[in-house]
């Protein structure tokens, strides 16, 4: 056929036709056929295409209805005259093009998809090129896109999902070069069409994997985005199912992201679209921080698409995808919040930001459902890990309350409510918020953990009796049939764990036998081997220490021995504390749990009297780490530097040790480890080498926490003005300056001053006659550069006084000695698992000398951190798990590779490897912690020198106690200047400001009395118990000088003789007015019987005494506490109670004979959580 030029009005009317093609405008299309049929009469195989395609157009709109199969019989009549069309047509290419995509599309709506991908061209994207030559019509281009989407589609319907995968993606390449912003609707809503099923298809959390790599997929749903915001959000397809496509296809986005993220997938930006660009260039360039953006847009898209389609459910039924998107959330959240992730990582706000937006879209989430469980569960646990835990426990206890009422219609009827969580996830949630209850809670929440403990046991009684009725007839089937084994010994553990912490806190002492035995009952059934958990680290630490606790020293050592085994390693089991994560593996996470196993053996074997398989067990501690440097990190110097040198030349660089990826508690039970070290060292070799190691500890904790006066919490803009007159109040000083300086006391005025004036001359004299420790800071961050000087004395022997004096250099000196020579003793002998100390099992080889040198046993702490404070810039070295991602990874089960669990598959149990986060404390609450642990180091070392009849000294530190308290108290005075403020303990382990004020006079009260100063000391005691009326120390300490005053041995009123008189003799009780007959009738005054006003004061004393201790030896503080029940059987004894003061006092012995160097408490600071 020969060319046939158009008419004008011929190609207006083509013009148009292209036009309404474009727009959809189907039902213009007839009559601008019958124009172009009048002008340009060649041009039929264009007029009969587009009139099919106004019949195909409206034969799709009309499906499905009764009259589809009448339409589609009329749509079959309509092929032969396309084929002839096609056949016709020989001058118009870009027609015959439009007419087989025609055909195609008519046997893709008639369930055909053999025909239609037989009609069309085998490659697309090379008749895509062939066609962009001849400059296409907008309604050609239009075609191509919908040509590759009918093909790929018709291969899915034929279940060749590679076919189509390879079909769809043939004419990217095309469409990336053209903006979808001046296309037609048209081209938009195929492009759209095709991009959709191509992002199903890519999805890698699911089946995608198989069909496309993580490449193409990115660059997929990455241009798929980029297609949503150039067409005004998705407005190109219509439809009833085009909005839930589009959901699908940013769900599928949001899930491969999220199986990039929880696998470790290398992040690859190569294209970012320019809303991602939120951060300032140089920060966008870290990978982590756009892998992060892309993310949150993601889930931001999909979300707000989500809650904008889906409708509030009936209360029957449940919206599955909120609580599917939910879960993805969540587990996103907890690979963000986990230990691979840093606040660096991620941006403003950090961890702490990212816990605060998930937060949100829990509460929108909650909106489209109806009494989930799934969702109070993630709010629990999001609230807990952002340290708000009143709203996490009163989504706790919501979730109880939903729990409980479907168990108990579940009882009535038999029938479960499949819209309620399981019972395994029901009892890994109770038993996560006994763990959260027990670590970071006190008396009040241990009482809320029992309650918790209490309802898991009628939930198993309720699940057992649900269970044997829904049985067969005849059959009986057990607890453990109907729950899963290792949900069954989390739950068991947990309950043990609740009473065991409430044995410590009730008032009830007659109850608590009852109570710990019922604690070590519920531990052993979660280690029964049935159960599959008898190697639980987390169980085995609850039931060693309770039974420590309850005086079963064999019982307790058996139990650590089973944990510090080979048996508990590579073992797949669950951990109490993880039980709300999917739990990856944490670097040195088994030896990192092993270390309060250690530090309780170390105690256990103090209270059989072993010191020096003690010693070797606080050593053990360190030495499963191998090379100290793995610890403690290290740093560029080879060698020792002068301090002059260090500031000239700045501060070095040091790697990461393990302590720097540990969690507070972690770092606190390290620090408690070196202190019963110098505790033993005191026991063995005396006070003196004791006192020599207390800059050690310090150093120790500049390593591990930095320095606290540098991080101390901002005042808030507007503060309350201190009081007109704080003379003779408790808190006068929390105003002072902070120029004001506290000077050591000097004389019996000062003692007794609680708030003493700086003295200017006191301190230089001080300062230049000791050596000060520069304790540098740590902080990780690098926040803080100003150094802080602890000034302690640790030696005034008049015979050699130089030769105790060291410098701070020195101690570096020989800490990098004894780091290298410990390096090169590991090197030779690496042992895989600690081996235990002598006279426990499997000891280590012992030493030539009976007794280790003092260098060599403190080496593994002391050497590396004395090393470790030299500089503050760190580099990151290489995690040994980490692979190149050109690498191949080894096979499954292989021996250098960790286990790891796939995150497709349901992960209800987590690594024993893992160890949670903390949660994100405030700054007042994390600086409280931090304060009183430093408030204890100092108050341990003060002991030391008491001890050692260093009183000065021990003034000095009880001074710079002092001054952390005095900080501390004025920083809580600016967020809250209440009363009930100052007496808060607050969650986490710290104390509260009467609490630390109690320990600071206390230990005052204590250094008088060494000194013979009973009275002074007496109003020490006072103080400390005017500001925490439970004060053990105090109460004792107290009680012994009213039980003196009652004996005479110190007379009842202070003597003016500074030096102390001679004590008296003790009077005899027989020959004296003290005679049980006078003890009567001192309780029974009468005409007769007419007391002096002194007598009547020493009655009172005793009295006294007599009701300080009677409370606590009832209480949780000092049921157990020896000292405290010793001087209760002396006020029985100065009573005339003899049968009680003999009970008393073999109760004092049954604690001596099993009492630990220190107190079991310091193990750890998450009581019986590990």
């Amino acid at each position: 056929m020969g060319n046939h030029p158009e008419s004008d009005k011929a190609l207006r009317y083509i013009a148009q036709l292209d036009d309404a093609r474009c727009a959809g405008r189907w039902s213009d299309v007839p009559e601008l056929c019958r124009k172009i049929e009048k002008h340009a009469p060649h041009r039929q195989c264009l007029t009969k295409t587009a009139r099919a395609e106004a019949q195909i157009a409206k034969y799709s709109t009309q499906r499905p209805s009764t009259a589809s199969s009448t339409a589609s019989s009329g749509l079959s009549t309509v092929v032969p005259t396309l084929l002839t069309a096609i056949d016709d047509e020989g001058d118009h290419a870009q027609d015959t093009f439009q007419a087989t995509v025609c055909l195609a599309w008519l046997h893709y709506v008639l369930d055909e998809p053999g025909l239609a991908v037989a009609r069309l061209p085998k490659d697309m994207a090379a008749v895509a090129t062939q066609l962009q030559e001849a400059s296409p019509t907008n309604w050609t281009r239009a075609c191509i896109v919908k040509a590759a989407f009918l093909k790929g589609s018709s291969h899915e319907q034929n279940d060749s999902p590679e076919e189509a995968v390879s079909s769809f993606a043939s004419i990217l390449p095309w469409l990336s070069s053209k903006s979808a912003a001046n296309e037609t609707p048209q081209f938009n809503m195929w492009t759209e069409h095709l991009l959709v099923r191509l992002c199903h298809l890519s999805d890698q959390s699911s089946h995608g994997s198989k069909y496309t790599d993580l490449a193409d997929a990115l660059q997929t749903f990455r241009f798929w985005a980029s297609h949503w915001e150039t067409t005004a959000k998705g407005g190109g397809a219509d439809g009833a199912n085009a909005a839930r496509d589009r959901r699908q296809a940013w769900k599928a986005y949001y899930d491969t992201l999220s199986t990039m993220l929880r696998h470790g997938v290398p992040y690859e930006s190569e294209f970012v679209s320019a809303d991602y660009a939120t951060e300032k260039p140089p920060v966008l360039s870290h990978s982590r921080l756009q892998q992060r953006a892309e993310l949150k847009k993601v889930e931001t898209i999909y979300e707000s698409l989500l809650l904008k389609e889906t409708h509030f459910p009936k209360a029957s039924d449940s919206n599955t995808e909120i609580e599917q998107w939910v879960d993805s959330a969540i587990d996103n959240w907890r690979v963000f919040c986990g230990p691979s992730w840093t606040d660096a990582d991620l941006g403003a706000g950090g961890k702490e930001a990212v816990g605060r937006c998930m937060l949100d879209i829990l509460y929108r989430a909650a909106t489209k459902t109806f009494h989930s469980t799934q969702i109070l569960r993630h709010l629990f646990a999001v609230h807990a890990a952002l340290a708000d835990f009143d709203l996490a426990f009163k989504a706790y206890d919501s979730y109880v309350e939903i729990i409980t009422r479907g168990k108990d219609r579940a009882e009535k009827s038999g029938e479960r409510d499949p819209g309620l969580d399981d019972d395994n996830t029901v009892l890994r949630t109770s038993a996560e918020a006994i763990r959260v209850l027990c670590r970071f809670g006190s008396h009040e929440e241990s009482k809320k953990a029992l309650e918790v403990g209490e309802i898991i046991e009628k939930w198993l009684e309720q699940t057992e009796h649900t269970g044997l009725t829904a049985s067969d007839a005849g059959s009986t089937r057990s607890i453990e049939t109907v729950i899963e084994p290792r949900s069954l010994a989390v739950a068991y553990c947990a309950i043990g764990v609740s009473l065991a912490q409430w044995a410590r806190f009730t008032y009830e002492a007659d109850a608590r036998a009852g109570i710990q035995a019922k604690a070590v009952s519920y531990l052993r059934k979660s280690l029964a081997p049935k159960l599959e958990e008898s190697n639980n680290l987390e169980a085995l630490y609850a039931l060693a220490l309770v039974l420590a606790e309850t005086r079963d020293v064999p019982g307790s050592i058996k139990t650590v021995k089973i944990a510090l085994s080979p048996a508990t390693k590579n073992k797949a089991f669950t951990s109490a504390d993880g039980v709300m994560n999917l739990g990856y593996a944490t670097e040195f996470g088994r030896e990192r749990k092993l270390i309060p196993f250690w530090h309780l053996l170390s105690l256990l074997l103090t209270a059989r009297s072993d010191f020096s398989a003690a010693e070797q067990a606080c050593e053990a501690a360190f030495e499963q780490f191998g090379d100290p440097i793995v610890l403690f990190g290290k740093d560029d110097t080879e060698g020792y530097r002068s301090e002059h040198l260090n500031e000239a030349n700045g501060k070095s660089e040091r790697s990461f040790g393990v302590v720097d990826r540990m969690e507070r508690f972690e770092k606190t039970a390290v620090l408690e480890i070196k202190m019963t070290q110098l505790a033993l060292v005191e026991i063995v070799e005396g006070s003196t080498p004791a006192v020599d190691g207390c800059d050690e500890l310090l150093a120790l904790y500049a390593r591990l926490f930095g320095d606290p006066t540098a991080e101390k919490v901002p005042p808030k803009p507007a503060t309350m003005a201190p009081p007109k007159s704080s003379a003779g109040t408790i808190r006068g000083s929390i105003f002072r300056s902070k120029g004001s300086v506290k000077s050591p006391l000097k004389n019996h005025t000062a003692q007794h001053s609680s708030l003493p004036s700086s003295d200017t001359s006191a301190a230089v004299t001080q300062t230049s006659r000791a050596p000060t420790i520069q304790v540098t800071d740590e902080n990780i961050n690098g926040n803080a550069k100003e150094h802080h000087h602890h000034h302690i004395l640790p030696h005034r022997h008049h015979d050699d006084h130089s030769s105790v004096q060291r410098s701070p250099s020195k101690l570096r000196k020989r800490s990098v000695v004894s780091l290298h020579r410990r390096s090169e003793l590991d090197e030779q002998q690496k042992p895989e698992v600690p081996q235990l100390p002598d006279g426990v099992a499997d000891s280590t080889p012992a030493q030539n000398n009976t007794v280790r040198s003092r260098s060599a046993r403190r080496s593994s702490v002391s050497s590396s951190n004395r090393r470790s404070i030299e500089t503050n810039d760190r580099v990151l070295r290489p995690i040994p798990h980490n692979m190149s991602h050109v690498a191949e990874p080894l096979p499954s089960g292989h021996t250098g590779q960790p286990p790891k669990q796939d995150t497709r598959l349901p992960a209800p149990f987590p690594n024993p490897g893992y160890i949670p986060p903390e949660p994100h404390f405030s700054k007042i609450q994390e600086r409280r912690q931090k304060v009183s642990l430093l408030a204890s180091i100092w108050l341990f070392i003060c002991g030391l020198y008491t001890r050692a009849e260093m009183h000065e000294d021990a003034n000095d530190a009880v001074n710079e106690t002092q001054k952390l308290v005095e900080s501390f108290e004025a920083e809580v005075a600016q967020e809250s200047s209440s009363s009930k403020a100052f007496a808060e303990r607050g969650w986490g382990g710290g104390k509260s400001v009467e609490e630390l004020w109690g320990d600071v006079y206390a230990t005052r009260g204590e250094i008088l009395s060494a000194q013979g100063r009973k009275h002074d000391a007496r109003d020490e005691y006072e103080r400390a118990v005017q500001h925490f009326p439970d004060h053990a120390e105090a109460i004792v300490g107290l009680s012994n000088i009213l039980l003196d005053i009652y004996c005479k041995i110190i007379p009842m009123e202070r003597t003016s003789n500074l030096g102390g008189p001679a004590p008296p003799s003790v009077p005899s009780i027989a020959n004296s007015s003290d005679s049980p007959t006078a003890h009567l009738t001192a309780h029974t005054p009468s005409a007769e019987n007419q007391l002096s006003p002194p007598e009547l004061s020493r009655l009172a004393s005793r009295d006294r005494a007599f009701g300080l201790l009677s409370t606590l030896t009832k209480r949780g503080a000092g049921w157990d506490h020896s000292e405290a029940w010793y001087a209760l059987a002396r006020a029985y004894e100065e009573s005339g109670q003899i049968d009680k003061t003999k009970e008393v006092l073999w109760w004092c012995v049954e604690l001596e004979d099993t009492h630990p160097t220190r107190d079991w408490r310091n193990v750890t600071l998450g009581g019986f959580v590990l």
